[in-house]
């Protein structure tokens, strides 16, 4: 803005403008050769007449005295600032000699008269000071101050005020302050870009990403963006050099969360590892204190308001770290609600992890480690697992007994929120879904439970598939549940909607088998589960015990063929004690035995006839818990502990 006020003076009487930037140097003790040379070209090349010649001669010469003086044993300090002009000005190494001891004001006075006799001024542009090391700004403004002090030559410097101060204060310069104040004449503080121009950059920047990176992942996306920007956003993108590196890092973080948070967090993500530094180191050290409980923390007591609210005076005192505290106090609570609420500030309290924001604890945790862990929960995956039926099988052989539930429960929750547009297999989807419960690593997900209130997975699966029913063919359900009753891999599911079909009588969904097909649908799920008894897979399945108890009240007739074939298959029968005995669950030891349903045992076998078994079993040494604890609690009549076999109250 100043260079091209200056320019539109007449051509010819306008100043010569200089630019030089020192950080370019590379090298402190070089900047004075590189900064008279500069002045010295400038000079010479707008002006060949003979007061441009005169100038350049002049500040050459003067630039040389600092390097003979450089060469001479206890030289006064001016020689620490150069390493060698010699070359530079076309002369040799030998030529040094011809030198004597420089008078340095003698040679300054000279470049003053030349510059007296120049009719043009010179205007010097030096930015990117506030980039040099603290004693390189020393240098840079000792040149300035000392050397650079001619007639007819000006300055206009870029610098951050406040690090230049540090700068010379660390460089042991006493009142840095002061000592600026007798080089700079005028101070302009640099004047914040206009609205309209700021969010033309923004769409500038916002173009050079990746075509990918804008698309539409997640749903209210551009709406989403709008707000943050009219939330702090465009307030802490003071300057150009803001917005290309607020954009820079989004350059670099995008392709990591891409599809696993929503672009508009990733965006303000960036803008607060750019701009509000205090604040990330904050929310990259305690998340809770933004998000309240972490996924880890799961079960915990306390409310996540009462989390948030006790990290008010941390975030406050990182607020007042940033360059605009109001403004990063104002993206803080679009991005994480919580935050505004327990600071009495308005925000909306819609938080949703299916959406991608970055309130929601597992995507605050991937968007920290520009990843999706084993324990994470990735949307881009479950977007594949709906849309393409090839990369399912794949897809499933990623899953671990940490993020299996939650991957199950993002199934239908994906497919809600994008309207179930782009699934063509809705069939072949549920029971892909279904078959994944009897699957590892979900049958030990739920077998290695560590909470009473941890979700089993047929009922979450079963969630999943009532949400793609609802959202992508409702009038299908019917037809859907029968297939899955039907269908000898998907036993768990297949027993959950035989349960809501005509076990329960408060289910109101979709997912519902018809009324007239009760007998059969029961027989076909019965003779399902004989022949996987029979294979050995009954017992692998998620929940058998389930399977077991509930075949005991409307199969009852088959259940001593079921107990045959599974006896055939595992002689000791110890999985299925463990199955069939299983009673109560707490957090304190886990899972505990009895015979509490004594008529679901005597459909399989006759109680005395499996007790006299148990007694054998217990002879065996080498049995270890929990099947040693199921057989002792039916032979002493106990409730024990599976853990190991204490008594277990209540």
């Amino acid at each position: 803005m100043i260079e091209e006020l200056l320019l539109k003076e007449i051509e010819g009487s306008h100043p010569i403008i200089v630019h030089f930037n020192p950080w370019l140097i590379g090298e402190r003790e070089a900047l004075l050769r590189h900064f008279l040379a500069k002045l010295a070209s400038a000079a010479k090349l707008t002006d060949h007449a003979k007061n441009g010649k005169k100038v350049a001669k002049e500040l050459k010469t003067y630039a040389k005295a600092f390097d003979v003086v450089k060469l001479i044993p206890g030289a006064e300090p001016w020689a620490s600032m150069i390493k060698s002009v010699v070359q530079a000005v076309g002369e040799t190494t030998d030529e040094i000699a011809e030198y004597k001891t420089p008078d340095i004001e003698l040679q300054k006075t000279k470049v003053e008269d030349a510059l007296r006799k120049f009719p043009r001024p010179i205007v010097v542009f030096i930015d990117d000071i506030d980039r040099l090391f603290p004693l390189e700004v020393f240098e840079m403004v000792r040149i300035i101050k000392a050397v650079g002090d001619l007639p007819n030559v000006g300055y206009v410097l870029a610098w951050d005020a406040e690090y230049v101060s540090r700068a010379l204060e660390s460089a042991s310069v006493p009142h840095p302050d002061t000592y600026l104040d007798k080089i700079v004449q005028i101070r302009m503080p640099l004047p914040a870009i206009s609205l309209s121009a700021r969010g033309n950059l923004i769409n500038d920047a916002l173009a050079t990403l990746h075509p990918e990176a804008s698309k539409s992942h997640f749903t209210g996306g551009e709406e989403r963006l709008s707000m943050l920007y009219f939330s702090g956003l465009r307030e802490l993108l003071e300057q150009p050099r803001d917005i290309t590196r607020v954009f820079n890092t989004v350059r670099v973080i995008e392709p990591a969360l891409r599809g696993e948070v929503v672009f508009s967090d990733i965006v303000g993500f960036a803008a607060l590892m750019v701009k509000a530094s205090a604040v990330f180191e904050l929310l990259r050290k305690h998340p809770s204190s933004f998000v309240g409980r972490l996924p880890a923390d799961a079960g915990l007591p306390g409310k996540d308001s009462d989390i948030v609210k006790k990290g008010a005076k941390a975030r406050d005192a990182a607020y007042a770290k940033c360059s605009t505290p109001e403004a990063v106090k104002r993206l803080v609570h679009r991005l994480f609600p919580l935050t505004a609420k327990t600071e009495d500030e308005f925000s909306s309290n819609r938080v949703l992890d299916v959406e991608g924001h970055l309130a929601a604890p597992a995507r605050l945790l991937v968007a920290l480690q520009l990843s999706t862990s084993a324990s994470d929960v990735s949307f881009v995956a479950a977007r594949r697992y709906l849309f393409h039926p090839d990369q399912r099988g794949e897809i499933q052989r990623t899953l671990t007994p940490l993020n299996c539930l939650e991957f199950m429960e993002s199934l239908g929750d994906v497919a809600e929120s994008l309207g179930g547009g782009g699934i063509s297999d809705i069939g072949d989807l549920c029971l892909s879904i279904a078959r994944l419960v009897d699957t590892e690593p979900f049958p030990s997900n739920y077998r290695e439970r560590s909470g009473a209130f941890s979700p089993r997975p047929d009922a979450v699966a079963f969630r999943a598939i009532g949400l793609l029913v609802k959202t992508v063919g409702p009038s299908q359900g019917p037809a859907i549940a029968a297939a899955l009753v039907q269908d000898e891999q998907s036993t768990s599911v297949a027993m959950q909607v035989i349960a809501v079909s005509y076990l329960k009588a408060d289910y109101e969904g979709l997912l519902k088998c018809p009324p007239s097909n009760k007998e059969k649908l029961q027989r076909t799920f019965a003779k399902n589960c004989l022949t996987a008894a029979k294979t050995g897979r009954l017992l692998q399945t998620c929940i058998p015990h389930i399977i077991l108890w509930n075949l005991a009240k409307f199969a009852k007739n088959d259940c001593p063929q079921i107990f045959e074939a599974l006896k055939t298959a595992d002689p000791s029968l110890d999985r299925f004690a463990v199955e069939i005995l299983r009673d109560n669950f707490d957090s304190h030891k886990g899972q505990m035995y009895a015979l509490s349903e004594g008529a679901v045992l005597e459909a399989y076998c006759p109680i005395p006839r499996f007790r006299k078994h148990a007694e054998g079993r217990l002879t065996d040494t080498a049995m270890t818990f929990p099947a040693r604890a199921a057989w002792q609690a039916l032979v002493e009549g106990k409730r024990l502990y599976g853990k190991d076999g204490s008594l277990a109250r209540g």
